[in-house]
């Protein structure tokens, strides 16, 4: 076997370089796809699947539930006692659904037709596909407190609600918990 001769090195090395600097860019993208793409197939698929199934259900939202864990952390503010929690919604959870839309044009009239856009789920059937969901809007909320006497505690219990809330303060009210005597 015969090596090249380092003339004909220098040669194709002047005509491929100028190519190579020019595309450096097309080929660094090239490169990292093709390395994605040989990495990716460990045989995941079925797992991600999975994975995505469980956090859409795990997304969606219950006021009770949620009422509950803040109910819990308020209670453990330095001072505020026993806690209890009303929130008050503005518009509750929505799901905006993907739409096909077709539109034809004769030559006297105009139809558009709209249909929600669905993926089988093999022998479970079909569900829609979800653009995005849009999480509820508070109104207010009432929280009744044994510290609610001590201005300190009244201001850390309306800070907390309002930031978890996203309301603003003049929408949270805080109110001392009748004693049980």
């Amino acid at each position: 076997m015969k090596l090249p001769d380092n003339e004909n090195l220098t040669a194709v090395k002047e005509k491929i370089l100028p190519v190579l600097k020019k595309y450096r860019a097309v080929l660094a993208v090239l490169l990292a796809g093709v390395l994605l793409l040989t990495s990716g197939h460990s045989g995941n698929t079925e797992q991600v699947q999975t994975t995505s199934a469980d956090t859409t259900v795990s997304q969606s939202f219950d006021l009770n539930d949620f009422q509950q864990e803040l109910q819990a952390r308020l209670a453990a503010i330095s001072g505020a006692g026993r806690v209890e929690l009303m929130l008050s919604l503005d518009q509750t959870e929505e799901s905006v659904y993907a739409v096909n839309t077709r539109q034809t044009s004769g030559s006297d009239s105009r139809s558009r037709e709209s249909d929600v856009s669905v993926v089988s789920n093999g022998s479970c059937g079909e569900t829609p596909v979800t653009v995005k969901r849009v999480l509820p809007v508070f109104r207010g909320a009432v929280v009744l407190c044994d510290g609610a006497d001590d201005a300190s505690v009244r201001l850390s219990v309306t800070q907390a609600v309002s930031t978890v809330c996203g309301i603003g303060a003049d929408k949270v009210t805080v109110l001392k918990m009748q004693s049980d005597t």
